[in-house]
């Protein structure tokens, strides 16, 4: 039997167990420090690593900031191409997103805090081109600015409760955030504008 074959999982031998233990200490590290405050040393040292025992991991902390961030932004990405043609109803839409932001919420509370993360994924756009997927899926082709206006702020405020406010049951929270998302897309046009 090839080396790591039985044991990791990996044919390259490297441990399923240890890449996970690095993800999760590192994530933890980037939530409660950021990502630019955070180093290779600080991160082996918590997993009781040498720096080069966790080099062989990652060979960069950019390479580790990747593996760390890229699948939460590629699966935001995979779910907004994917609604877009799957036609969904807006609740539907909505309950998706939740999940995935829910799921994915310690890597958005750590983008949240220092967005220099993007940076590392080359996606310092990504935040700006969510939006705009969000008026679209959510607001239509041609929308008016008062629906760009409810369509970016239901997307980012689904997203806000879901990260942060974890104190809240699950189920409660995820009902209750989208029905505010629901109750703010309803909401219509002011007829005055503001004085």
């Amino acid at each position: 039997m090839a080396r790591g074959d039985s044991a990791t999982g990996r044919r390259d031998g490297r441990s399923t167990d240890t890449a996970a233990r690095v993800h999760q200490v590192a994530l933890e590290l980037f939530v409660s420090q950021g990502f630019a405050q955070t180093t290779m040393q600080q991160i082996a040292d918590r997993l009781s690593l040498t720096k080069s025992a966790l080099y062989y991991h990652h060979p960069t902390k950019a390479d580790l900031v990747r593996s760390v961030v890229q699948p939460a932004v590629d699966e935001v990405d995979e779910f907004l191409a994917a609604s877009v043609t799957a036609e969904l109803r807006t609740r539907e839409v909505l309950e998706r997103f939740f999940d995935l932001n829910y799921r994915h919420r310690l890597v958005f509370l750590a983008l949240l805090r220092d967005p220099s993360g993007l940076a590392e994924i080359e996606a310092a756009d990504w935040v700006p081109r969510l939006a705009h997927g969000f008026q679209q899926l959510l607001a239509g082709p041609e929308p008016t600015d008062w629906q760009r206006i409810c369509a970016v702020m239901a997307a980012n405020g689904l997203s806000r409760a879901a990260t942060l406010l974890t104190d809240v049951p699950l189920p409660r929270l995820r009902e209750l955030s989208v029905q505010a998302a629901l109750a703010l897309l309803a909401q219509p046009e002011p007829t005055a504008p503001p004085a």
